[in-house]
């Protein structure tokens, strides 16, 4: 996948608008301490497949998709949320479709979406509507060989029926997307594209650009101050005020120049980042993960590794999820504590890339 892509938000008012952000980007539910580990597979292979870990055990499950279904996925899983219905949706490409899973038996629930998807990268359900980002596969080529999605756009569906309802273009590279009150944030080559939303009315009003950063924006969290945090793949993360569409800060930490991915702990106090360091010869040489304070930007380097590819942080235990990763075996999930203490290894599929906690 490497090679063919760019590796390629009065006090009432701000309350009702953090609630809403959260209901809808964080579904309410009862963690029952399990993680549902994606393990990405390789671009050309369809070797995606699902884990499903225990927290509290430690204890990890392989290929579960596999044995609830009785066949593979086929295809590469891309990301994954949790719905409200407490129902786990799947973006994958090649081919694209969206699956809607058990997350704690992986029974496939038959209402998987393939209209009106071209390269999905991520989404967010409400209770009426799902919005996901696609690249499109128009592209052009730059001096430096990297493909550039120009056409990307949100693809509007409606959860009763599962139905197309539209397109929205989003601008280069379309990625992250969070929805904050009656707004949908899209991280894009060109910054954060903002839109208002009436239903499966959407509009794109704004964009929010950062000077000086030249790469694109990648991923979008919310931190415990009703402000949202935004990737840079290879330069650092900015803070913007979803309210006002201000950019408050920008702090340079180093962020995955291939994923950008990153995460937010529980109570929103510090955004979590990582990073691997590869040689002229494109092998990786270090990995790293950083914590960076929401109030005063302080860097804090929590573990390091050899290959991590991306980040999560468990809402149940506030433990920290990466993994040496590998594309072509099976990928060996690091689980930390808060304070870098590292808690469990196990293994898990090839090229394990997102986790969902439920």
């Amino acid at each position: 996948m490497k090679t063919l892509f760019k590796i390629s938000v009065s006090l009432l008012l701000s309350l009702s608008l953090l609630f809403s952000c959260s209901k809808e980007n964080r579904p309410e539910t009862v963690f029952e301490g399990r993680v549902l580990v994606i393990n990405q597979g390789n671009y050309t292979e369809h070797s995606a497949s699902l884990s499903l870990y225990d927290e509290e055990s430690g204890q990890i499950t392989n290929r579960v998709y596999e044995t609830a279904n009785g066949i593979s996925i086929g295809a590469t899983i891309i990301s994954g949320v949790l719905t409200p219905d407490k129902e786990a949706a799947l973006i994958c490409n090649y081919p694209d479709k969206i699956l809607y899973i058990d997350p704690l038996t992986a029974e496939d629930k038959n209402k998987t979406i393939t209209e009106g998807l071209a390269s999905p990268r991520c989404m967010v359900i409400t209770e009426d509507y799902t919005y996901v980002t696609n690249w499109d596969y128009t592209h052009t080529v730059t001096d430096q060989g990297v493909w550039e999605f120009t056409d990307s756009y949100i693809a509007i569906y409606s959860n009763s029926t599962h139905t197309l309802l539209g397109k929205v273009a989003a601008g280069t590279d379309a990625e992250g997307i969070y929805l904050y009150g009656n707004r949908l944030f899209v991280a894009v080559k060109e910054g954060i594209a903002v839109f208002n939303i009436q239903g499966n009315t959407v509009v794109r009003t704004n964009l929010i650009t950062v000077p000086g950063v030249s790469n694109g924006a990648k991923y979008i969290v919310a931190d415990a101050y009703q402000k949202l945090w935004i990737s840079f793949a290879g330069e650092g993360v900015a803070q913007i005020d979803p309210a006002t569409l201000s950019l408050f800060s920008f702090t340079e930490v180093p962020v995955d120049s291939m994923d950008g991915y990153i995460a937010a702990d529980p109570g929103g106090q510090n955004i979590y980042t990582y990073n691997t360091v590869f040689n002229a010869q494109y092998m990786p040489e270090s990995a790293a993960v950083y914590k960076v304070n929401v109030k005063n930007r302080a860097i804090t380097p929590i573990f390091s590794g050899e290959y991590f590819y991306s980040i999560g942080v468990s809402p149940y235990t506030g433990n920290i999820y990466t993994a040496e990763v590998s594309f072509t075996s099976n990928s060996l999930v690091k689980v930390f504590s808060p304070s870098g203490e590292i808690k469990k290894s196990v293994t898990a599929g090839v090229g394990t890339s997102r986790y969902i906690f439920f």
